[in-house]
């Protein structure tokens, strides 16, 4: 009889656990409430309940613990439970409890207590060696449990050990998947899947923001709608695409190629494509990876460029170099060479005196070279110093056309017609640098008669308007090549930088003028034909003040101005340069005073309430320079002080202002350049 029983209860149990397979789900943790709802019907029992053992917080967790029909779920401490007690702690050992009251664990497993069981029965949850956890039941009365209660038991441990692992599995796929999806939209690339069609399936934060567009906009549509209809060399984009995709399938490795994409604006830009087959079960994907690559491409096209600069300003400097050791010696080696000569007692007087002129000519050659170093080192030290102040053109014209028929005689091209042309017959008066302005002109028409052996040469302006003022300087010279116009206002460049070239010059000169224009807030530009000529244009703003000056003239070597009520004091150790001065001043009418030190100009100064203006040299002995302004200024403040220096630099003329001088000019002195200044400090006194 007992065993038909047995049999009777096997074959419920098989049924329900029939019933059991039919109920479980694609959700694990939905299959092991189940198993342990079932579990206490099937046994007849008062609790049924899986526990977990959290090795990391030392816990027990009743992941599911049915009781009366509930279900429940807790952390409690494991010491003194059972299932911790029997199951986990004793490795895989199942636990059978007839009579709990005589058991170890009367009075101690809380758990018993609550539930006032009498007996138990436990199998371990096994996930390999590991000991998940313990499915139990428990019943109120003191009974024994069948073989069949027991292998009901066990079987249904194994079912929950095989929801524990795909659970695992499950959770650790979400996991990976969760961790891609997080790189895939996080990464600095965009990247795009696509099927075999190359229809756009999936697409990463990135490719949005790329392609300036929404999800929407993108998923569904063909790749090929962000590229623009041809890539750069001619190719269709869907063309090569396809290409591409089939390559792949055929077994060619990824690869990276240069693509021209186009956002939904209509916008294009330069990017760096990968394409890359992935092969599925439910078909073949393609995924791309796009880099935009617009500012690299852009960056490296300026490193080269920037390099090719380089490359041609180190030829130039080299070129540079190779000249001015060449433009140094000659002038040089006049000097010293004919001033050998004139020591000679047997060189006759009319020699000397011949002597004496190019040795003038080639120091005014080497001035003229140092200046143009001087300059150029200035103004890519920007600390060259715009003074503007008003100046009458025409006047400045005319001084120039005097000045460069004598240059012109002296070159030995007489023939060479000089003109000018002058838009106003009047005076006519803008705001500018003077010394700068004739600067600029003295450098074209150097240049223009430089380059040409017959013609003429012809500068002044034309075109003017409220805003601006347009000079010129043309010439019928050898005129420039269009594949050299680029080298003309590059510092240190010359058309004929070879040794076969035939004309003097360092490459400066037009370098500055360009520079010098843009100073004085104008434009520079030049028109040319080969063998015919070159014009050479540029403006400057007008600011025009029409009302008369009283500049009446300057001649080539001496200062015409109307300084007859004038008295000048020049401080000045070296007598030669006192009589320099009282030679350029002599047709001005102005009455020159010389001090030989700074003692004696303060002297002079203090006894001498009519001096207009000073001209104070720095270094003097018993005074210098600075310390007699000092002197001065204690009682002459506004006095008009000029400092002298040999020496050159923005640093020196700050020294000299912040000493109480107002101007600064360095030796050897320019004569219009010092009249210009002169001239501004008695306007302003």
């Amino acid at each position: 009889m007992v065993e038909k029983t047995d049999q009777q209860e096997s074959l419920r149990f098989i049924r329900g656990l029939g019933e059991l397979y039919q109920q479980i789900g694609p959700d694990p943790e939905h299959n092991i409430d189940i198993i342990v709802t079932r579990l206490q019907e099937l046994l007849h029992v008062s609790l049924s309940t899986y526990t977990v053992f959290d090795r990391q917080n030392h816990e027990l967790i009743y992941r599911v613990l049915c009781c009366n029909g509930g279900i429940s779920r807790k952390r409690v401490s494991p010491e003194g439970s059972i299932c911790y007690e029997t199951i986990i702690m004793r490795g895989a050992c199942p636990a059978c409890y007839e009579d709990l009251d005589n058991s170890e664990f009367a009075g101690y497993d809380v758990g018993l207590d609550n539930f006032h069981l009498g007996s138990f029965l436990g199998y371990p949850v096994m996930m390999g060696e590991e000991v998940l956890g313990a499915l139990c039941v428990g019943s109120q009365q003191k009974r024994q449990f069948s073989e069949a209660e027991k292998m009901l038991l066990q079987t249904m441990a194994k079912i929950v050990a095989v929801e524990e692992a795909w659970l695992d599995t499950k959770n650790n796929s979400v996991a990976e998947q969760s961790k891609y999806k997080v790189i895939f939209d996080l990464a600095d690339d965009a990247f795009i899947l696509t099927n075999m069609d190359l229809t756009i399936t999936e697409v990463n934060r990135r490719a949005l923001e790329m392609f300036d567009c929404t999800r929407e906009q993108m998923i569904g549509v063909g790749l090929s709608v962000f590229s623009p209809v041809n890539q750069p060399d001619g190719v269709r984009s869907e063309t090569r695409a396809k290409g591409i995709y089939l390559a792949l399938k055929a077994g060619e490795e990824a690869k990276k190629i240069y693509w021209k994409s186009k956002a939904v604006t209509g916008a294009e830009f330069e990017s760096e494509v990968s394409f890359c087959l992935i092969s599925q079960d439910k078909g073949d994907m393609v995924q791309v990876i796009i880099r935009d690559i617009t500012r690299q491409m852009e960056t490296e096209r300026n490193l080269i460029e920037a390099r090719k600069r380089a490359e041609e300003a180190d030829r130039l400097k080299s070129a540079f170099l190779a000249n001015m050791s060449h433009e140094i010696r000659t002038p040089l080696n006049s000097i010293i060479g004919f001033s050998e000569l004139i020591m000679d007692e047997d060189t006759e007087k009319e020699e000397k005196e011949n002597f004496l002129g190019l040795i003038s000519s080639a120091g005014r050659t080497l001035l003229q070279l140092i200046d143009d170093i001087i300059d150029i080192s200035k103004i890519e030290a920007g600390q060259v110093k715009i003074s503007k102040s008003k100046s009458e053109l025409n006047q400045i014209l005319d001084e120039l056309k005097i000045n460069y028929e004598k240059e012109r005689d002296k070159r030995g091209k007489h023939h060479i017609e000089l003109r000018m042309h002058k838009a106003y017959a009047g005076e006519f008066y803008i705001m500018t640098d003077p010394f700068r302005f004739r600067q600029i002109m003295m450098n074209l028409l150097s240049n223009a008669l430089k380059f040409i052996d017959s013609g003429f040469i012809e500068f002044g302006y034309t075109e003017m308007s409220e805003e601006q003022v347009q000079f010129y300087v043309k010439d019928t010279g050898i005129g420039i090549e269009k594949d050299k116009s680029h080298l003309i206002f590059q510092r240190f460049g010359q058309v004929d930088s070879s040794y076969k070239r035939n004309l003097d010059g360092t490459g400066l000169g037009l370098a500055i003028t360009h520079n010098l224009v843009g100073l004085l807030g104008g434009k520079i530009w030049f028109d040319s034909e080969p063998e015919k000529g070159t014009t050479f244009y540029f403006t400057l703003p007008a600011s025009r003040d029409l009302q008369r000056n009283n500049l009446i003239s300057v001649n080539y070597g001496r200062i015409m101005y109307d300084w007859s009520d004038k008295v000048f004091l020049v401080v000045d150790d070296v007598e030669a340069n006192f009589l320099f001065l009282k030679a350029v001043f002599r047709d001005s009418g102005a009455l020159l005073l010389w001090a030989k030190d700074g003692l004696e100009a303060v002297r002079i100064c203090r006894n001498n309430s009519n001096i207009n203006l000073v001209l104070m040299d720095i270094r003097m002995p018993e005074l210098d320079g600075y310390h007699a302004v000092k002197k001065i200024r204690q009682f002459a403040p506004k006095l008009p002080i000029i400092a002298q220096t040999a020496f050159a630099g923005q640093a020196e003329e700050q020294i000299a202002i912040q000493q109480g001088c107002q101007a600064y000019i360095s030796k050897p002195i320019s004569k219009t350049e010092l009249a210009s200044l002169i001239k501004k400090l008695l306007e302003e006194a």
